[in-house]
């Protein structure tokens, strides 16, 4: 009695894994630079770009230079500020960009009681 055994095909296991990774590895990647959009623009009006240009320091005052660019509908608020090394703010004021223009460039001094670490532009919002 003769018994004739069917050839089976080769496993398709390992590459069926392998485009699974690749899927899953791609699928990973969009929603890690996705999350890195958001995290990036988090807190920004959209439309806004506030930069700080430099800072001088003394013992007593800082004069920042800075520029805002906007739309020129809008009017819009900022808050310059200077803090120390624990960034504690020592003094702050708040900037008007008006309505009319694309934008602009200022310098303010603060006043402040002790001396200050840095100084900054931010939280830009259309009024």
């Amino acid at each position: 009695m003769t018994t004739s055994v069917s050839k089976t095909a080769a496993p398709t296991g390992p590459r069926q894994g392998r485009f699974g990774l690749v899927v899953i590895g791609v699928l990973s990647a969009l929603a890690a630079g996705g999350f890195g959009i958001i995290a990036v623009n988090a807190g920004q009006t959209p439309g806004i770009v506030a930069q700080t240009i430099t800072y001088d320091i003394t013992d007593t005052s800082v004069e920042i230079n800075f520029q805002v660019a906007k739309g020129e509908g809008d009017e819009v608020r900022c808050t310059v500020d200077a803090f120390d090394e624990k960034f504690e703010v020592l003094a702050e004021k708040e900037v008007v960009v008006p309505a009319g223009t694309s934008g602009m460039k200022g310098t303010e001094t603060l006043r402040t009681a002790r001396r200050a670490t840095g100084a900054r532009i931010h939280e830009c919002h259309a009024v």
